[in-house]
């Protein structure tokens, strides 16, 4: 399985990159591939998910999965007993809310924080998520990351 995160429109040479590493991966190991895209930009028309090549008569046309973090809905996510629901929500809200001040964001982190709390998951699921939510969206002043693991205090 071949899975790329995008979280920009970047050059827009996405659809042509998944087709390369798509070729490659099949070339190198001779196995089928699936291929997902996860669009995490702020883009709601943003939406890659075909790369077509033409040349003299000859075309190409590879058709690849994509997951849309802005077509999520924070409800659902909330709802949803599988932790990484919680990587996804994070990720929304980082989207949603990109011009908020540190003390806004350092209050989402934690209410992620105890969204996280609620599953049930082992220590290092815990531990993986806890550290993509606490450095996924950095905070404008290094200090706030401090006062956001006090208020946590995970271990």
């Amino acid at each position: 399985m071949h899975v790329e995160v995008q979280s920009s429109k970047g050059n827009g040479d996405l659809a042509q990159r998944m087709f390369e590493y798509f070729y490659r991966i099949s070339d190198k190991y001779k196995v089928p591939v699936t291929a997902l895209a996860i669009l995490a930009d702020g883009s709601k028309n943003y939406r890659p998910g075909i790369y077509v090549q033409e040349f003299m008569g000859t075309s190409l046309t590879y058709r690849f999965n994509s997951y849309k973090i802005l077509d999520q809905d924070e409800i659902v996510l909330r709802g949803d007993s599988n932790p990484f629901a919680v990587v996804v929500l994070t990720a929304l809200l980082a989207i949603l809310h990109r011009n908020i001040t540190d003390e806004q964001l350092k209050d989402i982190k934690h209410d992620l924080y105890e969204e996280m709390i609620k599953r049930e998951m082992d220590k290092d699921t815990r531990q993986g998520i806890y550290d993509f939510l606490a450095r996924y969206v950095s905070f404008k002043r290094p200090e706030m990351f401090i006062k956001f693991h006090r208020r946590v205090n995970f271990s």
